[in-house]
């Protein structure tokens, strides 16, 4: 079974919105409706679990009622970080089945420009890994500075990745290596892969795309904006 996380629970403070950014309308749509048309629609995903605050749900029943789509979903609470909501979801992936072998599929609701085959490769790379990361390469130079004033150290650009999302696990090995976290981890790590690695797992990078952004800032949504404009035309 694949499973398909979708983490929504994030509340868009950054930006300045009223409503959490994933909620937010482009084109008649709201943002999360994107990806959820994506995985949803998606022949090799088995069931999704969303990780979002109750007053949302209605909206994305609507969403999901939209895509006639007949992958079972259900809802997990969001946690105070990142870490916290997909640990929600892992239990209720379980509590519906979820077993050692299979494959959880975790995504940000606010990428929404998520395609069929980056998901296809995520699974497929899956098959031979415990954890899969799509990454596209560092452009600019990248400078380490302890105090944000003077350099410290200058890294190799070739061997600097940005990573993305969606990230591919062995659901047995990721759920473990989850639960042996404590508190103070799972406040402090940043990327859902960073558990496999500290747990001494196979992580494997694949290709990510470009177009693959995360909205975080009010230019992303722009730009989001701009290309469901064009794309409509």
């Amino acid at each position: 079974m694949n499973i398909a996380i979708i983490l929504s629970g994030g509340t868009g403070t950054r930006m300045g919105l009223s409503i959490p950014k994933q909620y937010v309308e482009v084109n008649g749509k709201p943002v999360i409706e994107y990806c959820l048309s994506t995985l949803l629609g998606h022949d090799k995903i088995d069931i999704a679990v969303i990780a979002a605050s109750t007053e949302w749900h209605d909206l994305i029943d609507e969403c999901i009622n939209k895509l006639s789509s007949s992958t079972p979903v259900f809802f997990s609470e969001p946690g105070e970080t990142r870490q916290g909501s997909i640990i929600n979801a892992l239990k209720v992936a379980k509590q519906k089945g979820a077993a050692e072998t299979d494959i959880v599929l975790i995504h940000d609701a606010a990428r929404p420009m998520l395609t069929a085959k980056l998901v296809t490769d995520c699974l497929q790379a899956c098959k031979d890994a415990d954890a899969v990361l799509p990454v596209i390469p560092v452009k600019d130079t990248v400078y380490m500075s302890l105090d944000g004033k003077n350099i410290d150290s200058l890294l190799e650009r070739k061997t600097l990745w940005n990573g993305q999302a969606p990230e591919a696990f062995r659901f047995g090995t990721y759920y473990e290596a989850n639960m042996k976290l404590s508190a103070d981890e799972i406040n402090r790590i940043t990327g859902s892969t960073e558990v496999s690695y500290r747990a001494g797992l196979k992580c494997v990078l694949i290709p990510g795309d470009t177009n693959n952004f995360k909205i975080t800032t009010q230019e992303d949504l722009s730009n989001f904006e701009s290309i469901v404009r064009n794309e409509s035309i």
